[in-house]
């Protein structure tokens, strides 16, 4: 029944064109536009998932933590390519306390410059592009979890709403069953304790209807946080989804290409950084030369001299040995761990897989047979009760047993959701926009 299903085929659709042709730079895309100029959510009244978007692309600070973050990567690169600054001295001879002033003296001036003619500099700038890479891709991250967080609690609002407008058909229910009993009882077609286990229910009810009111407060209390918002009194919306079995056909084939999930792409990064340093640490291990050049003047003659120079320091003991073999084990150390991680997240990802094939199949088998039944025979009930053949409370129980069933419906789709964002977040695939 098209008019119970709510959101799950987007989610697939895109499931399926999406994971058919995947690149690298289609992961971790996000739909935020820090330019949006919406300044206040005073307004509105019912919102969709693109127009919180909107508002936590403009209010959420974490966003400009991010371009912070990068800019920073950025000017390590600027401070990698700079160059040795140059060193003045001066030196001050033949200055004694007999002799009169400085008529003695000799008066050295020199500039040095210190020169690496062995490749640090581009060694050091690899190092701080590895760096950028790595925060970009960190950020990037980052920020896809954060418009995944914005779609779980959207997602999770919405179905509190629902399951708040089932709470509440399961409070009257009980209430209308429990005046069928009293009236019955009143002429001894029932039992005291038949009306008193009615109350007891009725109560149950009641506190689960005031759980679930606390629960759509909190949800609406944690959306509103994503763009710092006070509001409290948020509702949303979203459209529905039609039928989901040609998704389903398709499901398994998503794992033949997730290969490289976030955690592997890490590793990568990181190992590529781990990489640049070995690299560096191997190249400092190469003496620098520094030049130097100055003039003398002899008080004593009024004579003057240039001076030239040239130091190299002598790579005896210390050639990085240790730094360089540590880097090394680090690589291997990071190659190792990238093999196990890409062995586990694929194991996780084909759990999930499953897991979400399982959920589909039962949430098509309580879509397509359990809920029409149940709403057949509620139809057929309720108009067997208005030509009074059968008691009110029959009646109600067949109400009862459908509104049950679309409590796990509800739920049911939540649980599908929560495991398709697990899938993206791993990932780095949007399935649904």
């Amino acid at each position: 029944m098209k008019r119970h299903l709510h959101l799950l085929l987007p989610f697939l659709l895109l499931l399926m064109t999406t994971f058919s042709n995947i690149k690298a730079g289609e992961r971790w895309n996000n739909s935020f536009d820090t330019s949006k100029v919406i300044t206040s959510d005073a307004s509105l009244s019912v919102m969709t998932i693109d127009i919180i978007v909107d508002l936590v692309s403009v209010h959420n600070p974490s966003l400009k933590s991010y371009v912070y973050k990068r800019e920073a990567a950025v000017n390590q690169l600027k401070q990698a390519g700079l160059w040795q600054n140059p060193e003045l001295s001066t030196e001050f001879e033949e200055v004694g306390w007999d002799a009169p002033g400085f008529s003695e003296s000799e008066i050295s001036i020199s500039l040095s410059q210190e020169f690496e003619i062995f490749g640090q500099r581009n060694a050091r700038k690899n190092v701080a592009l590895a760096g950028i890479e790595l925060t970009k891709f960190e950020t990037m991250v980052e920020a896809f979890d954060l418009y995944l967080e914005v779609k779980r609690r959207f997602f999770k609002l919405f179905y509190t709403q629902n399951k708040i407008l089932l709470a509440d058909s399961s409070v009257l229910l009980a209430e209308n069953i429990v005046k069928s009993i009293e009236f019955r009882m009143n002429r001894g077609a029932a039992l005291h304790s038949e009306f008193l286990l009615a109350q007891l229910e009725l109560q149950r009810l009641e506190l689960d209807y005031q759980k679930v009111q606390q629960e759509l407060r909190s949800s609406q209390i944690e959306l509103a946080a994503l763009w710092n918002s006070k509001k409290t009194d948020i509702t949303v919306s979203s459209a529905n989804e039609p039928n989901l079995q040609s998704a389903l056909d398709r499901l398994q084939k998503i794992t033949s290409q997730l290969d490289s999930t976030r955690y592997v792409q890490q590793l990568s990064y990181d190992i590529k950084k781990v990489r640049a340093e070995k690299q560096l640490v191997s190249k400092e291990a190469k003496p620098n030369v520094t030049f130097s050049g100055g003039f003398k003047r002899i008080k004593v003659n009024n004579s003057n001299s240039f001076l030239f120079g040239i130091s190299v320091p002598l790579p005896l003991f210390n050639k990085n040995q240790g730094d360089r073999a540590s880097l090394q084990a680090s690589i291997r150390s990071k190659e190792y761990e990238q093999e196990k991680t890409r062995i586990e997240t694929k194991a996780y990802i084909n759990s999930s897989i499953s897991q979400l094939t399982e959920l589909i199949n039962q949430h098509m088998t309580l879509d397509t047979l359990l809920l029409p039944t149940a709403e057949n025979a509620y139809n057929t009930i309720q108009k067997t009760y208005s030509l009074g053949r059968i008691p009110y409370t029959s009646f109600l129980e067949a109400e009862r047993s459908l509104i049950d069933l679309r409590f796990e419906h509800n739920d049911m789709l939540f649980a599908i959701y929560e495991q398709l964002l697990a899938i993206e977040q791993i990932s780095g695939i949007r399935i649904y926009q």
